[in-house]
């Protein structure tokens, strides 16, 4: 790893957020956006007054299409990933923590990221991080809309495309081999998806990357390939890996904590991470050996992997 990849992942640790005017600006429109476009697939008021009634149930299903593309967008963004709702709520943090192990556990960056197996989930049983919103949704719409072929088709919508198409293509981003593997649309669609587990601060969407456009958070494979060769790399540590070590390290409540050692015993593979990791801070600590951050980290690292694996800790 070179000096400069260690100073990069060492920013990464010392977790110091962009407070620029550029940064809330972005903010203050992402926020705006994403209630606007969730408020128009809600109540778009044009189909009743300029199309046939047979016309809308159809316009019904593409309104549930834009209020999973636009909910999901968000709701993968703020509620999946660490951020200031993590640290602020329970809720969160229990939701946050499924797809924490999806990402550092059990599809790890490197040759762990896609299997030849069947897709593992991260929440096993009803996945109620993602099915009660579905439900909360259907319910608010038959409140909102009434019982008629419109909020049925809504519903439809919202169902069909979440699971069928948005979960389906997650699933086989991870996946070596599937019916779609050759098509030059879904190569594109992995590789963006790819660059998401590089930086988890970017690239959320998966079935098409037009809210990412909108709001500032889409890398373009293209200018990328580096990132794309990297990801399925054995020996790739990043940025995102540093960022999601260090709360599990620091910030991760005892659920969190335990439930990382459970999978991690399941997915033994993922510990190269964290002996990476180990390895970073001691080159760290090599050229620092007083600095405080680094030696509480390195502590911290290593008496995780010994609560996981004994052995590869007594070894690193």
């Amino acid at each position: 790893m070179t000096n400069a990849l260690d100073a990069e992942l060492w920013t990464a640790l010392l977790r110091r957020p962009d407070a620029s005017l550029k940064k809330r600006l972005l903010e203050i429109w992402t926020a705006a956006g994403i209630v606007a476009l969730i408020a128009f697939a809600w109540a778009e008021p044009f189909s009743a007054m300029y199309l046939p009634s047979w016309a809308k149930p159809f316009v019904m299903f593409l309104r549930g299409v834009l209020l999973v593309e636009s909910f999901g967008y968000a709701y993968h963004r703020f509620f999946q990933h660490v951020g200031w709702l993590t640290r602020k709520s329970a809720t969160v943090r229990r939701n946050q923590m499924y797809h924490w192990l999806h990402h550092m556990v059990i599809y790890p960056i490197g040759d762990h990221y896609k299997r030849d197996t069947g897709y593992v989930a991260s929440e096993t049983g009803l996945a109620l991080s993602w099915v009660v919103p579905g439900w909360i949704a259907a319910c608010l719409a038959l409140w909102t809309h009434g019982a008629n072929l419109g909020t049925l088709a809504f519903v439809v919508g919202v169902a069909v495309y979440a699971k069928f198409l948005v979960d389906e293509t997650h699933s086989r981003f991870h996946l070596v081999k599937h019916p779609w593997k050759d098509s030059a649309y879904f190569k594109r669609l992995a590789d963006i998806h790819l660059l998401h587990h590089w930086d988890q601060a970017m690239n959320f969407t998966i079935v098409h990357p037009l809210m990412d456009r909108l709001f500032g958070t889409f890398l373009e494979p293209d200018t990328h390939r580096a990132q794309i060769d990297a990801v399925v790399s054995a020996d790739a540590l990043t940025f995102s890996d540093a960022t999601n070590w260090r709360y599990m390290l620091k910030e991760a409540s005892p659920a969190e904590y335990a439930a990382f050692i459970t999978q991690a015993r399941r997915h033994p593979r993922s510990l190269r991470k964290i002996e990476q990791l180990i390895a970073c801070l001691e080159r760290r600590l090599a050229l620092h050996p007083a600095e405080v951050e680094a030696i509480d980290l390195h502590i911290r690292a290593k008496a995780l992997l010994a609560l996981v694996r004994p052995e590869a800790a007594a070894a690193s």
